[in-house]
């Protein structure tokens, strides 16, 4: 895990940028299953995604903003099965499949980075019973999963 050092200019910037929005972050939890079974979960505030949303476009943005790759580096597509309100925030649902294990693959998460400055994004990973805890700010890599 990296930790990153906050000058003091850097935390006034975010105490005063927090009395307009207090944070930008999303959760996602992923999960893969020995019989190459892939989901997502993914919690993010509503006002932060643009109004009028709809599975294709969802498919379309974590297309682009969550990218997870198996061991042998092949690409695992995750597409839109479910769109809740949960207050002020959606739970948004993906699954797919991964022909091989999720064991030494990664995973990128730049969702809604490229809109706010202060994005963080944190991922809950339950691999085949290995568990972690994966944090993405602005211009991070993708991570070694579990």
């Amino acid at each position: 895990m990296q930790y990153r050092a906050v000058t003091p200019i850097a935390f006034v910037l975010v105490l005063a940028g927090w009395r307009a929005h207090p944070i930008h972050a999303a959760r996602v939890e992923l999960e893969a299953t020995q019989g190459g079974l892939v989901s997502a979960v993914v919690h993010v505030y509503r006002d932060d995604l643009p109004t009028g949303i709809n599975p294709a476009f969802l498919d379309s943005v974590f297309d682009h903003a969550l990218v997870v790759t198996d061991g042998r580096g092949r690409r695992v597509t995750l597409r839109t099965t479910g769109v809740a309100t949960e207050g002020g925030r959606l739970r948004i649902t993906l699954a797919g499949t991964v022909p091989a294990q999720l064991t030494g693959g990664r995973i990128a998460l730049t969702l809604l980075q490229d809109r706010f400055a202060d994005q963080v994004n944190v991922v809950d990973a339950r691999i085949q019973g290995r568990r972690a805890q994966l944090v993405f700010l602005r211009g991070d890599g993708p991570q070694l999963l579990p």
